[in-house]
């Protein structure tokens, strides 16, 4: 069992760093304009995107895996929301160029081919538009030995650090780019996951009594913390 597979099926709706703790903060830290158009890629199971909703945005939220999509869709039924949910791919979105103010993006970029996708959030953006992009990252110092234990494990293309993100966005056409911050991988940070827990979340039946995905999870857990001091995850806001 991969591990996207294993998320879909436990219907996490915030398995991404920091977990819905950090999107809560993040986005009362730098708010989104309240008549702004938003496009969340990779929405996995709705929680950001039914949470925006929740606040009165209207958003357009994409994910490539049509079982996210049904348990993000059954989300936004259960709470009374109105979200437009729709398949696409991030290398490829069915969206006519400059259409969004804002795009966000929580532990998916990592999992695509980073120049393709993000060369599409670029283009999907109107002029002034701003990504937020919200992704674990290695540091200068691991190494490619791990780097690609990691990737493989987590069905990654390519982890990048701070200044291979930069040089990424650059090329693509992104301006004003900054790392709005930036933490450590710890036990208290993968804990700070279950703050928040999730009245929503539809988990497949027999979920609890498969070991391969339980034993995927703790391998994801295991890995984290082996490779701590090699990992750390951030928020990255660019302008287009």
């Amino acid at each position: 069992m991969d591990y996207v597979e294993m998320l879909s099926r436990l219907g996490a709706g915030s398995a991404h760093p920091g977990g819905f703790k950090a999107s809560i903060e993040q986005l009362q830290k730098y708010p989104l304009p309240s008549s702004g158009s938003i496009l969340e890629v990779g929405c996995g199971t709705g929680r950001t995107a039914c949470y925006l909703a929740e606040q009165g945005y209207q958003v357009v939220a994409v994910d490539i895996h049509p079982q996210m999509l049904a348990k993000a869709k059954q989300r936004a039924k259960d709470s009374g929301l109105e979200v437009a949910f729709q398949q696409a791919d991030a290398h490829a979105l069915p969206f006519a160029d400059n259409s969004f103010d804002v795009l966000l993006a929580e532990s998916v970029t990592n999992f695509t081919r980073a120049r393709q996708s993000v060369a599409e959030y670029l283009r999907v953006l109107k002029p002034g538009g701003v990504l937020y992009n919200r992704e674990m990252l290695v540091r200068e110092s691991i190494s490619e030995n791990i780097r690609q234990e990691i990737s493989a494990f987590y069905g990654m293309p390519h982890m990048m650090n701070r200044d291979e993100w930069r040089n990424v966005l650059a090329d693509c056409g992104f301006n004003r780019i900054d790392i709005l911050e930036v933490n450590e991988i710890n036990e208290e940070k993968i804990d700070q996951q279950y703050e928040y827990p999730d009245v929503h979340q539809v988990i497949d039946d027999g979920v609890l009594f498969d070991i391969e995905l339980l034993e995927c999870g703790i391998q994801s857990s295991w890995i984290l913390l082996d490779n701590k001091d090699q990992l750390e995850y951030g928020v990255i806001r660019a302008f287009k």
